[in-house]
C-alpha cells in the first residue's frame, strides 16, 4: 500500500501551519479574537438613590499587563457589558460627571465566566476616587451553567502527588459534577455523560480524543469545567478548558524540583515489598515583558526522569496444572470436574494423560507462563508476583511550552502558544515478565487567539489551533528491543497465521478466564511503526451588545485525520479459551483446543479523515436588573469519515450483501468467501442535516445574596465516537473468525494449526460484518438543572438538581444468532449462516441521569474551601449490546455482547456512577508569623521557624460503583454464547457489615443457568434453551476513602523572592481502596478481592500512600 503517500496526502498538519500563517497575516490587517475560553463582565451603574447613571465611562484594565482591555459607556439603563475578556484579574474604573470616580480592584474572571459587578457612584468631584474590592463575590448570579474552576496557584499546593506528566485529570476529579471510574483517572464523566460527550480544550482549542498529554499543569493558569447546561457555543454537553500562563509587565521566573521516593511511601496491600521508586521532576519557567505594556513572553521546560519498579500480581496455573493434574479443583469451591472433550467422560482423578498434552501449548507455557511464587501450594489466584524494572508510565519525558502575547493596537490583541510533549515508554500491561513492549510518543499543540474591537459594543473573535499526536511502537529504547510477533510464531511452531511475514512488536494473543492472558500491543509493519492523529479547528464569533441584549453569532469548523501502520490485533493469531471443551479453560489450552480463533491479513498504511461544522446564535436578555434570560440555537454537521483510498464497506440487511464502492470492486481479496454476496453501492452514510438544538437559561436574583438559576439544553450525542461508522477492512483485508466444536469425537481445529483444515465455506463460516443505515439520525441529550445559591458573608451555598434524558442513542447489536431454544447450536441455524457475526445499528437506546448536589465554598480568608455531596442515579438500557455507548477514555459499555438480541432492552445501573460522593477541598494559611494574625511582629529567627506555613487537604469519600456476575463455561441458550449472565436466585449484595475481602458478595445468590439451586455450579446443566436471568450491574463494589494532605513552608527571602518547601501525601492513612472482586461464579475464589487502586492513575489518588517532596524558588 502507498502508506507514506497516503499519510502525506491525508495529513492536515501542513494545513495547520498554513492556517497559522494566514491568521497571522489577517491579524495585522483585520482585527479578530478567540472564542471558547473568553469571559464577560457586566453590571449596572447607579447613584446613591438607586437611580441608574447613563453614559458613565467604564474602563477595564488587565492588572498584570497594564493593558486597557476595553473602554465603553453605560446605556440609557445604566448597564454595561464587556464581552470577550480572557482569564485574568482586572481593575474596573467608572467615571461620570458629578460623581467621584469608582475603582473596583481584584475582579478575577475565570475562563468562560460571566460575572456581574454593580457600581454605586458617590456624589463628588471626578478627581476623587473610591476604591473597593470585588474579591468577596462568591455566588454565580448570571446564566444557567454550572461549572467550577481550579487555579494554577491552587495546584501548587494541592495534595496530588504522583501526578505523572502533570495531568489535569486529578485536578478535575476534585470538582463538582465529576466522576471517575474508580482507580482510573482517565474514565471521566461529567453529570453522567461519558467521554465522547465531553470536549477537552486548551486555550479554547478543542481536542476530540481527550488527549491530555500536551496539557501540563505546571503551565496552566486555570482549569475551567462546565459540566451542566453549556450555551449554544458548545456542541458537547461537558467541556473542560485549560488556560495557559502568560507573561506580564514584571519579569517572573521559577525553578522547582520534585522528588518522589519509595522510601517515604507505603507498601501496597498485595505487595510483598515496596517497589523501588525514584521519580525526579524538574521545572524551569519564566516570563515577562518584551516591550512593556505591549508584548510579553512565557516559556516552560518540564522534565521527568524516572527510576522505578512496578509490582504486578498475576494468576498462573499451579505446578500440578502445568503437567495436566487438575485434581485440586475437585476440592475447590465450587468443585470443578474436567472432561475428556473427545469422549465426554470425566478425566480420571481430574488428570489429563501426558500423551494428550499438546506440544505447542507446552512450548507456550514454557516460554511465557511463569511458575507460581506466591501463596500456598495449589492457590489459584494472585499466585505470581514480580517486579517490572520500569514504571507503569513513561520512564523519561520532556515538555516545552512557549507563549507570546502582543498588543497590536488599542483595539487588537493576539497571542500564540505552542506545547510539545516527548515521552518514552518501556511497558508491561501486568501480563508476564517476558511480554514487555515499547512506545515512543510525540504530542504537539498549537493555539492562536486574536481579538478586534470594532466598536465599544462589537467584538469579533477567532480561535485557531490543533493537536498532533504521533506514537511509534516496538522501537529500541534504552537498549531494549522488544521481540517481534513473527519470531514468537516461529518459536512456538504456530501455523496458519501472518501470511505476509510481517515483522513487528507482537505475540500470538491467548485469552483466558482463570489465568492472566498472553498479549502485547502490536507494532508497525516491518519497522515502519507509526500512529498519527491530528485535529485542527477554526472558530469565529461576533458579540454585539445592543441595549438590554447581548447577541452572539459564530461558527466552528474542525478537521480530523488518523493514519497508522500499526498491525491490527490478530495478525499473529488470537485465541480464546473459556472451558467450553473440558469445563476449565487451562485444561482446554493444554489440549490445544481454543474455543475461538482469529487470523487476518493486515491492511495498513491508510489515512482516515473527517470534519465537523457548527453554527450558533444566542442572546442574553437582561429583562430587569434581577432577571436575565439566555437563549440560543445551534446547528451541527457531523461529517462522515472516510478512508483516503476508498476501501470501505457496509452491510445491507435488505440485500443480505456486503456493499463496497464501485471503484473498490477490484480490490476485494480473492480469498473472500464466494458464498457472501458483494455488490457495488454507496457506503458512506449521509450526515444528518437536522441537528438543530436549542439552549435556554434563566437567572433571577431574589435578593442581593440569593439567586435562583435553571436551564435546559438539547445536545447532539456523539456516543459511538467520530470513527464509529468507518469500516475499512471487510472484504479487502481478510479477517477469519472461527468457533471450535467437537463433532463425532473430532475437534474442528487444534494447535499447532488452530484453523479448520477444510474451509468448505457453507460449513465453516469465518466472516463478521457490521451494517448501518445510509441516513444518519443522531441521538439527543436533554439536560436540565434547577439551582439555588445563597451567600452568607464570605461563604456560599449551592443546591442543584441536575438531570438528563438521553434518547435515540445509536449502538450496534448482534443479529446473527439463532433464537434461544433447546435445539443444539449449529451454524446452519443462524439467520445468515454464511457469517459468524452480523452487528447492525439500532437507534432506540436511552439513559436517565438524576442527581442532587449540595455545595459549600469560601474563596477568601485564611481558610478557603470547596466541599460538596452528590447523590446520583444513572440508568441506561444498552449494557447488553455488542457495541454500546462508550468512548475512548470514558466508561466501557456494552460488556455483554453475546446476550440475547431478541430480548427487550432492560434498564440497568451504569457501572461508573455511585449513589453518593463527597469531596472536601480546603486550604489553610496557618495564622502565625509575620503578616498573619499571631506573632505578626515575630523576630526573624522565630518567623523562619513558625511563620509561613500553609496546608491543603483533599478528601474523597464515595460508595461503591457497580459490577455484574458472570459464569464462564456453558451455552445454556444454544446460541453459541458460552458464559454470560447467570441466573439470580437471591439478592447477591451482602449487608455492608458482612462484606469482606474474601467474600464481597453472596456467590450463592447466583447459579449457572440450568443447574439446580442446590448445586449452583453443576458440571452438567440441564438443557433449558435460554439465557441467564440476572440483571447487569446489580452488585455494589467497594467504596473509596482517601485523605490527601500537603504541608508547605514558605521562606520569604526578599520582597519578590521566596522559596517553598512542600511535602505532599496521598492516602495519608494508607487505607486500602479495593478494586471490584472476581465476579465469575464458576471459578474458585469467586467474590475474592485481589486488587486495589493504582497509586498513580487513580483519579482520587486512592492507591497506596505516596509522599512527594518539592522545592520551589520563585521571584
Amino acid at each position: 500500500m502507498s502508506g507514506n503517500k497516503s499519510a502525506r496526502r491525508g495529513s492536515q498538519w501542513g494545513q495547520l501551519r498554513l492556517g497559522a500563517a494566514i491568521l497571522a497575516c489577517l491579524a495585522c490587517s483585520t482585527p479578530l479574537f478567540g472564542q471558547g475560553s473568553l469571559s464577560t463582565l457586566r453590571g449596572t451603574v447607579t447613584d446613591p438613590s438607586g437611580a441608574v447613571v447613563p453614559l458613565a465611562r467604564v474602563s477595564v484594565e488587565e492588572v498584570a499587563t497594564g493593558i486597557t482591555a476595553r473602554s465603553i459607556t453605560t446605556d440609557s439603563q445604566g448597564n454595561y457589558e464587556i464581552p470577550a475578556l480572557k482569564e485574568a484579574t482586572y481593575r474596573l474604573r467608572v467615571e461620570a460627571k458629578g460623581f467621584e470616580t469608582d475603582v473596583v480592584n481584584d475582579i478575577h474572571l475565570a475562563g468562560n465566566e460571566t460575572k456581574r459587578v454593580d457600581v454605586t457612584l458617590q456624589v463628588g468631584a471626578t478627581a476623587s476616587q473610591v476604591v473597593v474590592s470585588a474579591a468577596a463575590a462568591v455566588i454565580e448570579t448570571e446564566g444557567a451553567k454550572i461549572g467550577s474552576a481550579f487555579s494554577g496557584d491552587q495546584y501548587q499546593l494541592a495534595p496530588l502527588p504522583a501526578n505523572s506528566y502533570s495531568s489535569p485529570l486529578p485536578v478535575i476529579a476534585t470538582m463538582p459534577q465529576i466522576q471517575t471510574d474508580a482507580g482510573n483517572e482517565f474514565g471521566v464523566t461529567m453529570a453522567g455523560q461519558g467521554g465522547t460527550e465531553i470536549h477537552m480544550a486548551m486555550d479554547g482549542v478543542k481536542e476530540e480524543n481527550l488527549n491530555t498529554q500536551t496539557v501540563n499543569m505546571e503551565d496552566v493558569e486555570e482549569v475551567k469545567v462546565n459540566a451542566v447546561n453549556n450555551s449554544a457555543e458548545y456542541s458537547r454537553v461537558g467541556v473542560y478548558d485549560t488556560i495557559t500562563k502568560s507573561g506580564t509587565n514584571q519579569y517572573h521566573a521559577e525553578a522547582s524540583y520534585y522528588d518522589r521516593n519509595s522510601a517515604l511511601g507505603a507498601r501496597g496491600f498485595f505487595e510483598p515489598q515496596k517497589p523501588i521508586v525514584i521519580y525526579n521532576t524538574f521545572n524551569l519557567s519564566g516570563g515577562g515583558p518584551i516591550r512593556k505594556n505591549r508584548t510579553f513572553f512565557y516559556a516552560l521546560w518540564n522534565g521527568e526522569r524516572v527510576h522505578e519498579q512496578s509490582f504486578f500480581t498475576d494468576n498462573v496455573p499451579t505446578e500440578k496444572m502445568r503437567g495436566g493434574d487438575f485434581s485440586d479443583l475437585l476440592n475447590a469451591s465450587p468443585a470443578i470436574q474436567i472432561f475428556n472433550p473427545y469422549t465426554g467422560q470425566p478425566f480420571t482423578g481430574n488428570v489429563i494423560p501426558p500423551q494428550m498434552l499438546n506440544t505447542l501449548a507446552l512450548k507456550v507455557q514454557d516460554l511465557y507462563i511463569p511458575h507460581p511464587n506466591l501463596g500456598q501450594p495449589g492457590q489459584l489466584t494472585s499466585n505470581f508476583g514480580w517486579l517490572f524494572p520500569y514504571p507503569e508510565d513513561q520512564y523519561r519525558a520532556d515538555v516545552l511550552v512557549g507563549r507570546i502575547d502582543h498588543k497590536i493596537s488599542e483595539k487588537n490583541l493576539i497571542y500564540g502558544r505552542y506545547s510539545g510533549y516527548w515521552p518514552r515508554y518501556i511497558l508491561n500491561d501486568g501480563n508476564y515478565p517476558n511480554l514487555d513492549w515499547t512506545k515512543l510518543r510525540q504530542s504537539h499543540s498549537l493555539a492562536i487567539v486574536d481579538t478586534h474591537t470594532f466598536a465599544f459594543n462589537v467584538v469579533n473573535s477567532v480561535t485557531f489551533g490543533g493537536n498532533r499526536d504521533r506514537s511509534v511502537y516496538g522501537v529500541k529504547l534504552n537498549g531494549f528491543q522488544p521481540p517481534t510477533g513473527d519470531q514468537a510464531v516461529s518459536a512456538i511452531g504456530l501455523q496458519g497465521v501472518n501470511p505476509t511475514n510481517a515483522a513487528a512488536q507482537g505475540v500470538p494473543e491467548m485469552d483466558f478466564n482463570s489465568i492472566t492472558s498472553i498479549e502485547v500491543p502490536p507494532g508497525g509493519i516491518n519497522g515502519k511503526a507509526a500512529e498519527l492523529y491530528e485535529n485542527w479547528s477554526l472558530a469565529e464569533a461576533l458579540t454585539w451588545a445592543k441595549g438590554r441584549h447581548v447577541l452572539k453569532f459564530g461558527e466552528e469548523v474542525r478537521g480530523f485525520m488518523y493514519y497508522t501502520t500499526d498491525l491490527p490485533s490478530g495478525t499473529y493469531g488470537q485465541f480464546s479459551f473459556n472451558g467450553s471443551m473440558t469445563n476449565y479453560d487451562y485444561a482446554d489450552f493444554l489440549l490445544g483446543l481454543p474455543f475461538g480463533s482469529t487470523r487476518l491479513t493486515p491492511l495498513v498504511g491508510r489515512t482516515q479523515y473527517g470534519k465537523e461544522l457548527g453554527l450558533f446564535g444566542m442572546d442574553t436578555f437582561k429583562a430587569t436588573r434581577k432577571l436575565t434570560l439566555d437563549y440560543g440555537l445551534r446547528w451541527d454537521y457531523f461529517g462522515s469519515f472516510r478512508y483516503d483510498d476508498g476501501l470501505q464497506y457496509n452491510y445491507d440487511p435488505v440485500q443480505d450483501a456486503v456493499v463496497v464502492p464501485q471503484s473498490a470492486l477490484g480490490s476485494i481479496s480473492p480469498l473472500y468467501p464466494s458464498d457472501i454476496k458483494v455488490v457495488a453501492g454507496i457506503v458512506v452514510p449521509s450526515p444528518s442535516l437536522h441537528n438543530f438544538v436549542p439552549r435556554l437559561g434563566v437567572a433571577y436574583l431574589i435578593t442581593e445574596n440569593t439567586v435562583v438559576r435553571g436551564g435546559y439544553g438539547l445536545f447532539t450525542s456523539r456516543g459511538l465516537g467520530a470513527y464509529s461508522l468507518l469500516q475499512g477492512s471487510g472484504p479487502f483485508s481478510i479477517a477469519e473468525n472461527y468457533t471450535n466444536m467437537i463433532q463425532n469425537g473430532q475437534a474442528l481445529f487444534t494447535f499447532p494449526n488452530p484453523f479448520p483444515a477444510n474451509l468448505g465455506l457453507a460449513q465453516v463460516p469465518s466472516q463478521a460484518v457490521s451494517g448501518y443505515p445510509r441516513d444518519t439520525v443522531d441521538g439527543k441529550i436533554h439536560q436540565f438543572n434547577a439551582t439555588v445559591e445563597h451567600q452568607f458573608r464570605d461563604s456560599g451555598v449551592r443546591l442543584s438538581y441536575v438531570g438528563s434524558r438521553t434518547r435515540g442513542l445509536n449502538g450496534f447489536y448482534e443479529v446473527d444468532k439463532p433464537r434461544p431454544s433447546t435445539t443444539a447450536f449449529s451454524d446452519s441455524l443462524r439467520p445468515h449462516p454464511e457469517f459468524v457475526s452480523i452487528q447492525l445499528l439500532r437507534r432506540d437506546l436511552a439513559a436517565n441521569y438524576d442527581s442532587l448536589t449540595l455545595e459549600g465554598h469560601r474563596k477568601v480568608g485564611q481558610l478557603s474551601y470547596d466541599a460538596f455531596w452528590t447523590w446520583a442515579n444513572n440508568l441506561d438500557n444498552y449494557e447488553m449490546l455488542a457495541s454500546g455507548y462508550g468512548s475512548l477514555y470514558g466508561p466501557s459499555y456494552g460488556a455483554f455482547g453475546d446476550e440475547n438480541p431478541y430480548a427487550p432492552l432492560l434498564w440497568n445501573h451504569d457501572h461508573v456512577t455511585p449513589h453518593h460522593r463527597v469531596v472536601i477541598n480546603a486550604q489553610w494559611d496557618v495564622p502565625v508569623g509575620r503578616g498573619r494574625r499571631y506573632l505578626s511582629s515575630a523576630p526573624g529567627v522565630v518567623d523562619k521557624a513558625v511563620g509561613g506555613w500553609s496546608a491543603s487537604y483533599v478528601g474523597f469519600f464515595q460508595t461503591g460503583q457497580w459490577f455484574s456476575p458472570f459464569f464462564s463455561t456453558t451455552d445454556p441458550s444454544n446460541t453459541n454464547s458460552f458464559g454470560g449472565l447467570p441466573d439470580r436466585i437471591a439478592n447477591g449484595n451482602l449487608p455492608p457489615g458482612q462484606r469482606t475481602r474474601s467474600q464481597w458478595f453472596d456467590t450463592s445468590a447466583f447459579k449457572i443457568p440450568g443447574c439446580p439451586d442446590s448445586e449452583p455450579e453443576c458440571a452438567d446443566p440441564a438443557n433449558i434453551g435460554r439465557f441467564g436471568n440476572s440483571g447487569i450491574n446489580i452488585l455494589e463494589g467497594p467504596g473509596v476513602m482517601s485523605h490527601n494532605l500537603t504541608l508547605r513552608k514558605r521562606f520569604q527571602i526578599t520582597e519578590r523572592l521566596h522559596f517553598d518547601f512542600m511535602a505532599l501525601c496521598s492516602n495519608l492513612f494508607n487505607h486500602p481502596n479495593f478494586s471490584p472482586p472476581s465476579s465469575t461464579i464458576d471459578i474458585p475464589d469467586a467474590g475474592l478481592i485481589n486488587g486495589q487502586h493504582d497509586r498513580y492513575f487513580s483519579g482520587e489518588k486512592s492507591g497506596p500512600r505516596v509522599i512527594e517532596l518539592r522545592g520551589r524558588i520563585e521571584f
